[in-house]
């Protein structure tokens, strides 16, 4: 009874928190102590904690949690002993706890327990992210110059904490892939109530992380980032080079130790074809290790962040947990996390030039160099090229300097272990000397020659040889991936529909041209803000590295759809009105940053705005900032006469006037239809008026745009008695009769 009466509570705990729900934070640990923050939380919770790991190594973790468990905080703690083999101190944290007598199962069936997070129940706190509970998965050793590339999320947002605690007592109790590790007695019990799991919440393998992704670039319009420890699955790769060749510009930081690392060898095999591709790739820079796992797609503003990689088990049988959100400060902070790695705007650069590798040379299995007898018809050359080498170019002839027989035969790579890559030659002369080479060729084109050897065919020499193959060779090699000089996100997913005053780019600047230090704020609207257009986008945007002018010249604003429709681009403003409480922070060279754009044209709904702010210092948009708003209808219909509980004459005079103000141009409405509704009676129609009269006092109160909006008609004659009239308006931006107004009257 009492373990009930404690699930119960510790399930009220966090559904009864502290009203401030909601407040998530993004701790990027290339100069924040994250391991502090988490040290924190569990170290404050009276309640109840679960914690589930692929490995820990920081016994600071395990000792903040075995103190809490001896202080009777509940603890339940889902582990994977299959990590101890390459994490030896990972067996001493699992036994630190076995004999402290916390309650631990393990999974046992099919892929690793990938999960890195801890649930904090009296709190209503938790955290997850893609970083191992190392000594420096969430706390750099140098800031900015040695650390883990990750992110690590901290969240009391009630779908969040729900979707956890939901799955996190699926896992507990599941019999066919856990077993019981430790200190578990009794039947497996639930902690939570059901919850029902976000749909922005993604849980592999019992759902697919590939597909939902795959989905989200093939619908991707404009841009696409990726920070990517890991990279194996084609699926993903195959998918980013469509999007190359729809016009989707790509860039990728990704790792080099996967790069180079003999049992991933699929990892160059995607990260070359990326790169031969178009894909601007960039790799770490800095002393630790990129271990992030994070997808920005610009046109939809969305941001895919968690701890699966690009790699098939994190998709099919590996437990992960992910997030697919347009949340605008997810966004935001992953946008400005990337474009200062790939810039190298902060203290210290953090990524470098990324440079296509060469496989390793060839090496002759067979025949070997100067063998004879080798069979003239069956002829078959094996090599090993190593791990990285997928094509390979054939040189045969009977000169020392063969020629090209084959173009890039794809044999695929020797991984360590394999037997070596065979080749069947084509029927050859008796009695003849061979020379014979390879050129191994990775899927970027990078290309290793090796030496010549040579072999004598059996038989008695006859007539000169047949005339060998003579292909014509294959394409040169890739050096350099992609081209992007950007210092930001890619602020237009489509051509913008009017021209824009943005001056043509200015030559590539010299060197010593100051590194960007953009700033920008909105001051209207509000992040969740509830508005009715037309209304005003209004802020500031400057450039604190600019010594000639403000360092930002215009913004361009486009509206993303929640329902994941086209982003709509709503126009551009030049920064240049009067903000003298800037000019005062910043310097007097700012007192015109300013800028203000009226909103008008979009369908209600839920819609990111973003802000993009353009760079005089440096090509493109450095910066960008979103709010989240929910746009009302925008319709009006206003009866002037008759009015409402009035006595009128037969063929009376029904007119008003009626405007959509997200209407781009014109009035909005073209025209109104009429109904009167007898009490118990079927409608009668009484006609449509065209939305075309002069209204010069609505143009002087919402502008000239909506001066004739007015309308009116006759009604036809109606037989005495009490109706309700109904005016219905037809918007031409929603395509539908969208907006009514009610009067009741009484014909005489």
């Amino acid at each position: 009874m009492r373990k009930v009466l404690l699930g119960i509570l510790m399930a009220m705990g966090v559904l009864l928190a502290s009203p401030a729900r909601g407040a998530e934070r993004l701790c990027d640990p290339s100069a924040e102590d994250c391991r502090q923050i988490l040290l924190n939380l569990i170290q404050n919770e009276t309640t109840g904690i679960d914690v589930a790991f692929w490995f820990m190594e920081d016994n600071r973790y395990s000792d903040a949690i075995i103190n809490r468990f001896r202080a009777g905080v509940p603890v339940r703690v889902l582990v994977d002993a299959r990590a101890n083999a390459a994490h030896p101190l990972n067996q001493q944290i699992l036994d630190q706890m076995k004999a402290a007598g916390i309650p631990m199962r393990q999974r046992v069936d099919g892929g690793i327990l990938h999960w890195k997070m801890m649930l904090f129940a009296g709190q209503g706190q938790m955290e997850f992210s893609g970083a191992d509970y190392s000594a420096y998965g969430l706390v750099y050793v140098t800031q900015y110059t040695n650390f883990e590339d990750e992110a690590i999320l901290f969240s009391d947002e009630l779908a969040t904490l729900h979707s956890f605690m939901e799955r996190y007592d699926e896992l507990w109790t599941d019999t066919l892939s856990y077993s019981n590790y430790a200190n578990v007695s009794g039947p497996l019990a639930r902690r939570y109530p059901v919850f029902a799991i976000d749909p922005q919440m993604n849980f592999p393998p019992s759902v697919s992380y590939r597909n939902r992704a795959v989905a989200a670039y093939d619908a991707e319009p404009t841009a696409i980032d990726v920070n990517m420890f890991r990279i194996t699955d084609r699926s993903h790769t195959d998918a980013i080079i469509a999007a190359v060749q729809r016009g989707v510009k790509v860039r990728l930081i990704t790792e080099q130790e996967e790069y180079r690392n003999a049992d991933r060898l699929w990892d160059s095999w995607n990260v070359d074809r990326m790169c031969a591709a178009g894909v601007a790739i960039r790799q770490r820079g800095h002393a630790g290790l990129n271990h992030e796992k994070v997808v920005l797609l610009r046109g939809q503003a969305m941001t895919i962040f968690g701890s699966s990689n690009w790699t098939s088990p994190s998709d099919q049988s590996q437990e992960e947990h992910n997030e697919f959100t347009t949340k605008p400060y997810f966004y935001q902070w992953f946008s400005d996390q990337f474009a200062r790695k790939w810039n190298n705007t902060g203290p210290a650069p953090e990524t470098a030039a990324f440079n296509p590798l060469p496989p390793d040379e060839p090496a002759n299995a067979s025949p070997a160099n100067g063998a004879t007898k080798v069979p003239a018809a069956t002829a078959t050359i094996a090599f090993d090229a190593g791990p990285f080498a997928h094509n390979y170019d054939i040189y045969l002839g009977t000169s020392t300097t063969p020629g090209l027989i084959a173009v890039d035969v794809n044999l695929g790579p020797t991984a360590p272990g394999d037997a070596p890559r065979t080749y069947q030659l084509p029927a050859l002369a008796p009695g003849t000397t061979y020379y014979w080479r390879v050129v191994a060729k990775t899927m970027a084109e990078q290309r290793t020659p090796g030496p010549v050897w040579s072999f004598t065919t059996s038989g008695a020499p006859g007539p000169a040889p047949m005339p060998l193959p003579s292909p014509a060779p294959g394409p040169g090699p890739v050096n350099a991936c992609g081209a992007d000089n950007s210092t930001g996100p890619t602020p237009s997913p489509t051509p913008a529909p009017t021209p824009s005053p943005d001056p043509s780019p200015a030559p590539s600047p010299a060197p010593s041209t100051p590194s960007p230090e953009p700033a920008m704020w909105i001051d209207v609207p509000s992040d969740g803000a509830a508005v009715r257009q037309p209304f005003v986008v209004a802020g500031w945007a400057l450039d604190q590295a600019a010594t000639r002018d403000n360092g930002v010249d215009v913004v361009h604003v486009w509206a993303f759809p929640a329902s994941g429709a086209p982003p709509v681009f709503v126009g551009w403003t030049p920064v240049n009105g009067a903000r003298p409480d800037v000019g005062g922070v910043f310097g007097a060279l700012h007192n015109t940053s300013g800028f203000g754009l009226a909103v008008r044209g979009l369908p209600p709904g839920v819609y990111s705005l973003v802000v993009y702010a353009h760079s005089t210092l440096v090509p493109g948009f450095p910066l960008a900032q979103a709010r989240r708003v929910t746009v009302a209808p925008s319709a009006q219909l206003v009866l002037d006469t008759p009015r409402e509980s009035t006595t009128v004459a037969r063929g009376f005079m029904i007119a008003g006037w009626a405007a959509d103000f997200a209407a781009a141009s014109g009035g909005g409405i073209d025209l109104v239809q009429v109904y009167a509704y007898p009490a118990g009676g079927a409608p009668i129609f009484l006609g449509t008026a065209p939305v075309s009269v002069s209204r010069p006092d609505v143009g002087a109160y919402y502008g000239a745009q909506f001066a004739t909006t007015g309308f009116g008609l006759i009604a036809p004659a109606l037989p005495p008695g009490a109706y309700r009239l109904v005016a219905y308006g037809r918007s031409l931006v929603a395509g539908t009769f969208n907006v009514a107004t009610v009067v009741d009257v009484t014909v005489r």
